[in-house]
């Protein structure tokens, strides 16, 4: 087994260097799956074989084969992975809940299907995604929505309906107009951070369901239980998606994947399992940006840089994975943002219609701010179920050249006004002053007196001078 399990790695770390990815996820088709023993393989053997005719390639081996690797060298064996073994109290060779943290983080998928009996390793696991599973050994119980079985009553098996509002993850099969069948549980339940954006609790008990501890492991009664969860906070499933778009999916029961509750006709278990399945492996509500851009409306050209106050279109390409394709991904949402520290503009922008047949196109006609500095362009479209789509560049928004204001600046009228009011007032202030001086009348009486006054002291003058020159 050893050897076998070997080969599988080698061949599966040689697909990671030699074939590119051809599968129905838009992420790739190795898929590893984790049992408690060899022969546990056939309990989920409907569910394994849904995944096969889907398109993945699955290696199945024991949680304790000390073989088992995520990543070799940086590079990752496996694009999805799928654990059925709660019990386990450690997998691999010593693998640490961090080891799928970063299989996560690195771009892998992970469905963690728990029960009563999981270990710490499941539970610390969990944490580290916000979900936080109920002590080992409780049950999720419902006294009234429980499934009535022919050998018997037993109320760990309950039947729900408590289905989140995600279309982007739940198809119309699953929660549609008609009367929905319930899902089959039986399981262990888990809390949930109501105020995370990255989880969704997906599948949520009735307002008659519970979580506690049991003494009896044969038959759960409301004499031998203890309540800390009840209602809607009865977490099932939840599913996380991390910033970086990989996926997880928690489930508390392994029974839903079982082919005892997989394919029942009062149930809905295999067409949910199916929508917790694709969404989780990505075969649907994958987004992508294939392409932006942005240009002058005057030019219809990409400057190094812009000025203030310029008008600029801008446009991006989405598309949304489904159906095995990638199609044009249709809304009345998307909005642009020029920041600097804070938005100076926020825009929704207008979808295009084109001929394209994988992609939409939106755009916007956008007047940049009258102001310079480093902006951001920015789409951050994060929308529950779909992928998150950040697509930035950062652009320079320069001022005008002294040569590039107008010569006359409509705003500055006033003062021109005022200007010219105060010329023509000094002018004008200036004329009247000359123009009507007083006009005042000479005696020439007196002005002759005073001429010949000046003449006797000229003569008295010179005569007192030539007798002094006598003199000597």
């Amino acid at each position: 087994m050893k050897l076998l399990a070997s080969l599988g790695t080698l061949l599966a770390l040689s697909s990671t260097w030699l074939n590119p990815v051809s599968a129905k996820s838009a992420t790739g088709d190795r898929v590893l799956v984790l049992v408690p023993k060899q022969e546990s393989s056939k309990h989920y053997s409907l569910f394994l074989d849904s995944l096969v005719t889907r398109g993945f390639d699955l290696s199945i081996t024991t949680a304790s084969n000390s073989s088992v690797s995520l990543q070799t060298d940086g590079q990752l064996l496996f694009d999805h992975a799928i654990l059925l073994a709660p019990a386990a109290k450690k997998i691999g060779n010593n693998m640490a809940p961090k080891d799928f943290v970063r299989f996560v983080n690195d771009g892998g998928n992970l469905v963690v299907a728990a029960g009563s009996e999981l270990s710490e390793f499941y539970r610390k696991l969990a944490m580290q995604f916000g979900v936080e599973f109920e002590p080992r050994g409780s049950w999720a119980v419902d006294h009234l929505g429980f499934v009535k079985q022919d050998n018997g009553t037993d109320h760990r098996m309950i039947a729900t309906t408590g289905f989140a509002k995600a279309p982007a993850v739940l198809s119309s099969e699953t929660v549609g107009d008609k009367e929905q069948l319930p899902v089959f549980y039986k399981g262990i339940a888990h809390k949930y951070q109501a105020n995370n954006p990255l989880l969704i609790p997906l599948l949520v008990g009735e307002p008659t369901t519970y979580s506690g501890l049991k003494s009896d492991d044969k038959k759960a009664s409301a004499n031998t239980l203890d309540v800390p969860l009840s209602g809607r906070s009865v977490g099932l499933v939840s599913v996380f998606q991390t910033r970086e778009n990989a996926r997880v999916a928690f489930s508390g029961s392994t029974a839903v994947f079982s082919n005892a509750l997989f394919r029942n006709a009062h149930n809905s278990n295999q067409q949910f399992i199916t929508d917790v399945t694709q969404w989780t492996l990505q075969e649907k509500s994958v987004l992508r940006s294939t392409s932006h851009r942005h240009y002058l409306q005057s030019t219809g050209e990409q400057p190094d840089h812009y000025l203030v106050s310029s008008s600029i279109n801008y446009q991006i390409d989405l598309s949304v994975y489904k159906n095995n394709a990638w199609h044009p991904y249709i809304a009345d949402d998307v909005q642009f943002e020029a920041i600097m520290l804070d938005p100076y503009i926020r825009a929704t922008l207008n979808h295009s219609k084109t001929n394209a047949k994988d992609r939409a196109t939106y755009h916007g006609d956008i007047k940049l701010p009258d102001r310079y500095g480093t902006f951001t362009f920015r789409v951050n479209y994060k929308r529950t179920g779909y992928s998150n789509v950040d697509v930035r560049d950062t652009v320079a928004i320069w001022p005008l050249r002294h040569d590039g204001y107008p010569r006359f600046l409509s705003a500055a009228y006033p003062y021109y006004a005022a200007s010219f009011v105060m010329v023509l007032g000094f002018l004008a202030l200036s004329a009247v002053w000359l123009w009507n001086a007083e006009q005042t009348s000479v005696d020439t009486t007196k002005v002759q007196n005073t001429r010949d006054d000046d003449k006797k002291i000229k003569v008295q003058g010179k005569a007192q001078v030539k007798k002094i020159k006598n003199q000597k």
